[in-house]
């Protein structure tokens, strides 16, 4: 079971401001017509929370375009492979395309493709979908990671595209790995990925995650209207609701950066109490995630917020009281305030 002792006990602040350039995106739609085609070095992949290792690729294929003298564009795919081909059993996300796209630009990428994963691109080839992938930018080098292949079958391999790279004017790159050398020698340097990062934000080690991601980790989601007993007990929180699978924190109390309007110029960070579980003092079934800004009286409702978890005070408890739950809840949001460094909110 994880310790929430072991999690970060000091934020000097809120996250840095991540803006999105939506102009340097593509969300790539059927027959749409191209954008100008340009020379670029093509970073290929999921890039599920653009984590540390992720960054290591996107890196080198800076560079590499860089001393080419053309741009680094990377392609990633929306929806992820694995909800297509596994939709009874869709893999809980990291992050959303957009979220990916802001992080990718802050490592020096020049536009970003968004590509459908859908059942005609499962079918093509590997030199279909090549050749589909020009429509919109000439590759003169295409970086990938390990396990790499495309295309029918996942027949096109690293050494599949580099055949057919020699004879249309492309190279390709693998790199390397990245795994975490600071870990438990027992556990051998395991491979930062995407699935153990998964694993990771589910069982509640917020710190190991923030490790592997290289930032804290976030869940973005729209706000619904619920049954309003937070606003009821004097703890009105905003019911977060993403738009699609999320890996989604063990059930309990952090600590967290609420940011409001998020990816854009206009975002703004506010201290958080977040509580995640099924409310068993009230009996409850479902299963939400729930957001209480100290300090903070306004509506939510409809707005799109973006939680940056910090630390994970406690799991979730069936109280015998009412007065029990809010005088702990009272403890949680002091505890929030300081693990986040900000003063106490008094009413």
């Amino acid at each position: 079971m994880h310790d929430p002792a072991t999690d970060l006990t000091h934020v000097p602040g809120p996250p840095c401001r991540n803006i999105l350039d939506s102009a340097r995106v593509t969300f790539v739609q059927g027959a749409m017509p191209p954008p100008v085609t340009r020379e670029a070095v093509v970073a290929i992949g999921n890039f599920d929370g653009v984590h540390r290792g992720h960054a290591d690729l996107i890196a080198q294929a800076r560079r590499e375009a860089t001393r080419r003298g053309i741009e680094c564009v990377v392609l990633t795919f929306d929806p992820h492979p694995a909800h297509v081909l596994h939709p009874h059993e869709p893999t809980p996300l990291v992050s959303t395309p957009i979220e990916r796209a802001a992080w990718m630009q802050v490592l020096g990428v020049d536009h970003v493709l968004v590509w459908p994963f859908d059942a005609d691109v499962q079918s093509q080839t590997s030199e279909q979908f090549v050749r589909a992938v020009t429509r919109f930018v000439q590759p003169r080098a295409i970086v990938h990671g390990p396990g790499f292949a495309v295309g029918r079958g996942r027949a096109g391999t690293s050494a599949v595209l580099a055949e057919f790279g020699r004879t249309h004017g492309f190279d390709v790159l693998e790199v390397v790995p990245v795994t975490d050398q600071n870990d438990d020698a027992a556990h051998g340097s395991p491979l930062i990925s995407s699935s153990a990062i998964r694993r990771l934000v589910e069982t509640g080690s917020i710190a190991h995650a923030s490790t592997y991601l290289g930032r804290l980790p976030t869940y973005l989601g729209t706000v619904e209207h619920g049954n309003k007993m937070g606003r009821i007990i004097g703890f009105p929180t905003a019911n977060v609701h993403p738009d699609g699978p999320r890996a989604t924190p063990l059930d309990g109390v952090y600590a967290a950066w609420v940011e409001r309007n998020p990816l854009s110029p206009n975002a703004v960070f506010h201290p958080g109490a977040i509580s995640i579980g099924d409310r068993p003092t009230f009996n409850g079934t479902i299963r939400l995630v729930e957001a209480f800004l100290p300090g903070f009286d306004g509506d939510l409702y409809g707005e799109e917020l973006r939680l940056h978890f910090v630390a994970r005070l406690r799991g979730q408890v069936r109280f015998g009281s009412i007065d029990a739950l809010v005088t702990q809840m009272n403890a949680d949001v002091a505890t929030c305030l300081h693990l986040l460094g900000e003063p106490a909110k008094h009413p």
